[in-house]
């Protein structure tokens, strides 16, 4: 296994050869990373987790590529990732940023989900974490507007809150926010809030 810097040119690499939308995840990817920062002192993860959320945003709609109409990108996603010959990711790391990915939209984790259920109990609980993250950073993105330009995330023993800092109306991105914010209630037990900052 490579350095982050090794793990984030090799996730660049493989986005070149399929994302035509680039800057959408590089925004995801930026917000995502807030927001894991922001909420560190809840999930109290380690840097190799922040660099596999990193990866797997960059990531998170390659699928585009297989599926013109959209239809189950998120899966194709899963499924590039996983068959690339990744040099700076193990074997298990490999399988977490591509569920992580594969959860970026639709259903988080059922039953019948075997590729999920097959993960190892921690990796499962990772997955869940920094799915729940992507979810939220992707759909404060909806429009792939830049619409949200930056935000905070903090944590009480009631509640996860982001707080957005928005340019204009950013309705479709609240509104999705809302829906798929379901993963991370699910692994935080807590209500999930967004926000706009004060001016």
């Amino acid at each position: 296994m490579k350095t982050t810097d090794s793990l984030a040119q090799e996730s660049l690499a493989l986005r070149a050869r399929y994302d035509e939308e680039p800057s959408h995840s590089d925004h995801v990817c930026a917000l995502a990373v807030q927001i894991y920062d922001g909420l560190s002192s809840w999930h109290k993860l380690d840097a190799r987790s922040r660099e596999l959320l990193h990866a797997a945003a960059l990531l998170h709609d390659i699928g585009w590529s297989q599926t013109p109409d959209s239809k189950g990108h998120h899966k194709w996603s899963a499924k590039l990732i996983q068959e690339h010959a990744w040099k700076s990711l193990t074997k298990e790391e490999i399988q977490v940023v591509a569920q992580v990915a594969r959860y970026h939209r639709k259903a988080p984790p059922e039953p019948d989900h075997a590729e999920f259920h097959a993960l190892k109990s921690a990796a499962k609980k990772l997955v869940m974490i920094l799915g729940g993250i992507l979810r939220i950073a992707d759909a404060l993105d909806r429009t792939h507007t830049g619409k949200v330009a930056r935000l905070e995330a903090s944590v009480t023993k009631e509640a996860l809150t982001v707080r957005v800092q928005a340019d204009g109306n950013w309705n479709a991105e609240r509104v999705t926010f809302e829906m798929k914010s379901d993963m991370l209630h699910a692994v935080a037990q807590r209500e999930i809030h967004c926000e706009e900052m004060k001016a």
